[in-house]
C-alpha cells in the first residue's frame, strides 16, 4: 500500500493538465486520443450520457465523497457488473488497486469499481498507460483532459507514487 504523506496533499492536488467545461470540453473530447479513460463518476457519466462512453473507468458511485443521485448511479450501474472490484481509499492507494489498473490497461477496456476512494486511481492511470486520454475531475472547475503516455506525464506522476510511503 502506498500512502499520501501531508507534504504532496497540495502538490497532487494541482491539475496535470487543462481544466476544461462546457463547449471547450466537448471540443476536446473530440480530439481525444483513444483509448478514453475516466476517474470519477461525474466524468463517466457524462461521457456517458453524451454518447461516447470511455473506453475504461474507474469510479466508486459517488462525487465528492457524497453517494451519487439514483439517475446517474442508474447509467453507471451496467458498467459496475464486470468490473474489477477493489478496495482503497482517501489517502492511499492499496495493492489491490493498483494491480486492477494494470489489468484493465493491459486488456485496453473495463472498469474498477472502489469501495473506498477513488482519486488516487488517476495518478496509476498516468504512470502505466501508454497511450490514450485521462479525464479527471477537478471538483468546482471541470474536467482534468490529460494526454497519457508522453514521458513527462509519466514522469511526474511516477515521481509523485516514488515518494509516497510504503505501508
Amino acid at each position: 500500500m502506498l500512502v499520501l504523506p501531508e507534504s504532496l496533499r497540495e502538490e497532487v492536488r494541482r491539475p496535470f493538465g487543462a481544466v476544461l467545461s462546457g463547449k471547450e470540453f466537448e471540443k476536446a473530447l473530440k480530439k481525444a486520443a483513444r483509448p478514453i479513460i475516466t476517474v470519477g463518476d461525474q466524468c463517466a457519466h457524462d461521457m456517458i450520457k453524451s454518447g461516447n462512453a470511455p473506453d475504461m473507468m474507474i469510479f466508486y458511485f459517488k462525487v465528492k465523497r457524497l453517494e451519487i443521485p439514483a439517475e446517474m448511479k442508474k447509467a453507471l450501474a451496467p458498467h459496475a457488473k464486470n468490473a474489477f472490484v477493489v478496495l482503497s481509499g482517501a489517502g492511499y492507494i492499496t495493492d489491490e488497486l493498483a494491480s486492477a489498473v494494470g489489468k484493465m490497461l493491459a486488456e485496453g477496456r473495463g472498469a474498477i469499481f472502489v469501495v473506498g476512494e477513488d482519486d488516487l486511481s488517476a495518478l496509476l492511470v498516468m504512470a502505466k498507460a501508454g497511450s490514450g486520454t485521462l479525464i479527471y475531475g477537478q471538483p468546482d472547475s471541470g474536467a482534468v483532459v490529460v494526454p497519457l503516455g508522453s514521458k513527462g506525464i509519466k514522469e511526474k506522476a511516477q515521481g509523485f507514487l516514488d515518494r509516497m510511503e510504503k505501508a
